[in-house]
């Protein structure tokens, strides 16, 4: 893979009218706290379509998940992981598309979505979670880049 194009992920889930909540460290860095990121994460919509839209883009970039020993790389197959509704990680040629649903302390989409705010990230408006969801977010998963992040909030007033 080469470098992640984030912004192209981004721009082909929106133009696929992928319904989606950013969080992570791309909504940190909405937030004002800019700090590198290995990957898009995101929780979606768990409607069949949406997931089959998800999965579209996925093949579109040349995507698949690995899956044990197996890739799964065609639409029906990622699509079908992704109705599991735990956290699934998508290697494409953009970057890793990582669907965090189903982790402790991510909160369902509906919530999110109700929550969320409008952002300009990397140039394409999106959807991006509260400040208070990702804080909480961030607490829930205590890693030590997680923690650093809450004081980096912190700093930055949010």
């Amino acid at each position: 893979m080469t470098e992640p194009a984030f912004d192209q992920l981004l721009r082909r889930l929106t133009e696929a009218e992928v319904e989606f909540v950013l969080v992570g460290g791309l909504a940190l860095n909405a937030w004002g706290v800019v700090r590198g990121t290995k990957d898009v994460d995101v929780v979606v919509a768990p409607d069949p379509g949406n997931l089959d839209r998800v999965a579209e883009v996925a093949v579109a970039a040349h995507g698949h998940i690995q899956a044990g020993e197996s890739f799964l790389s065609s639409q029906p197959s990622i699509a079908a992981q992704l109705s599991g509704g735990e956290q699934v990680a998508i290697e494409t040629e953009l970057g890793r598309l990582d669907i965090v649903q189903g982790l402790d302390g991510v909160p369902a989409y509906d919530e999110l979505q109700a929550r969320a705010t409008e952002a300009d990230v990397l140039g394409i408006t999106i959807a991006v979670c509260s400040v208070d969801d990702l804080r909480e977010m961030k607490r829930a998963t205590g890693r030590i880049r997680d923690l650093a992040d809450l004081e980096d909030l912190d700093a930055a007033g949010k």
